[in-house]
């Protein structure tokens, strides 16, 4: 071992030492999250105490960036050398709470940020812990890459639970539409020519949506809900309403699938003599690119930590995230850890359960020191950064 490699594996060391002891604070704010879920761009408790914790450990804090209140930049720095991000997520799900393991995120990001921070006398640069609101749904992370909140990044990391834990993680692109079908309303009995009936307009729209999924490419998903569907048995229904998500593994095939479910759409307002209204959330996540330097670094963390990744299958159980936009800005680390057994699903009630679990909190800790260890190599040795962003240029 080369007396570069002796000293790194003492900062690791460090690093993981200072997790440990982190952790009650951690896990504090984790189970805090926990138990008051915040949907999207509404997450103040959340940022409060996150941003609190990061105060008290030398960060100096800007609140509201991007012209977003409960989005943050938290940054110290030592020196000059690359900026190291982890991104915290800690919005919740709608009607769920943090079914999907926010808290977590939020928590391990702040402590690889705190971790790193502190080894910044023996290794110079820039760390950032990102407060990236609305994941779920509404795209927070968009937001600061058009604030330009990434330019000055070398390296965005993150991590999120899920049922394995795999270095390598796939993410679909996605476009999140509202749609509102608006009728004429009369009784459904007396009247019933009087009427023009949007929840048939609904119905004709769900049904080609359904024979269309026949026809689509693997990977590609295409669902939503129904969340207004009149107000009575006896009166025909003058207004639906509701969202879908469509799906697919690269943007292009994903805006060629908006596009026929558009078209679904206006063909079932045609039909019924419905006017129809489709509206778009700001822009679309993106799928998410695996940079490999990055990726080899953190699985040796992660063994280093004592966990075993397993080898992920391309495109599994793959959902969407906005991370993958900020892989298309910087090189970029989405990896997993598991923290429940194989059958629970995500977005359940059983993985809201082990988001807030002893073995949840443990992924937590794991994921902070794995995270924090990828930055120290990174600072440590920017001709890896480099190796990063020449990779990252050419996928």
């Amino acid at each position: 071992m080369s007396v570069a490699q002796a000293s790194t594996g003492q900062l690791k060391d460090a690093i993981g030492a200072r997790v440990d002891a982190l952790r009650p604070e951690l896990e504090r704010i984790g189970h805090d999250i926990h138990a008051n879920p915040e949907i999207g761009y509404e997450e103040r408790r959340a940022v409060a105490w996150l941003t609190e914790l990061l105060k008290k450990h030398g960060f100096s804090v800007d609140v509201g960036i991007a012209n977003t209140p409960t989005a943050f930049v938290a940054t110290r720095r030592n020196g000059t050398g690359p900026t190291v991000a982890f991104l915290s997520e800690y919005d919740a799900l709608r009607g769920l709470g943090h079914g999907c393991g926010h808290n977590l995120i939020a928590t391990a990001s702040a402590g690889a940020g705190i971790a790193l921070a502190d080894a910044l006398d023996r290794t110079p640069g820039r760390v950032l812990v990102i407060g990236t609101p609305a994941e779920e749904g509404g795209g927070g992370k968009i937001r600061l890459i058009r604030a330009g909140i990434f330019q000055e990044v070398d390296a965005a990391m993150m991590f999120h639970p899920d049922t394995r834990t795999q270095v390598l993680h796939w993410a679909l692109a996605v476009t999140h539409m509202h749609f509102e079908f608006i009728g004429r309303a009369a009784h459904a009995s007396g009247d019933p020519e009087k009427g023009i009936n949007a929840l048939d307009a609904f119905v004709l729209a769900y049904n080609g949506i359904s024979l269309l999924r026949q026809q689509v490419k693997d990977g590609a998903r295409l669902h939503g809900f129904l969340k207004e569907g009149g107000t009575a048995p006896n009166i025909i229904p003058e207004r639906t309403s509701g969202e879908f998500l469509v799906r697919a593994r690269d943007q292009a095939y994903m805006e060629e699938l908006v596009q026929k479910v558009k078209n679904i759409f206006q063909a079932a307002a045609l039909a019924t003599g419905c006017s129809l209204k489709l509206t778009f959330d700001e822009e679309p996540y993106v799928d998410l690119r695996n940079n490999g330097v990055l990726a080899r670094l953190f699985e040796e963390n992660l063994r280093r930590v004592g966990l075993d990744p397993v080898e992920g299958v391309p495109w599994e159980n793959a959902g969407s995230t906005d991370m993958g936009n900020v892989s298309h800005v910087v090189p970029a680390l989405h990896p997993t850890l598991s923290i429940a057994s194989a059958d629970v699903a995500g977005h359940s009630q059983a993985f809201l359960e082990a988001s807030g679990s002893p073995r949840g909190y443990q992924a937590m800790a794991d994921a902070a020191k794995a995270l924090a260890m990828t930055g120290a190599d990174l600072l440590a040795d920017p001709s890896l950064v480099e190796q990063a962003k020449v990779e990252f240029r050419r996928t």
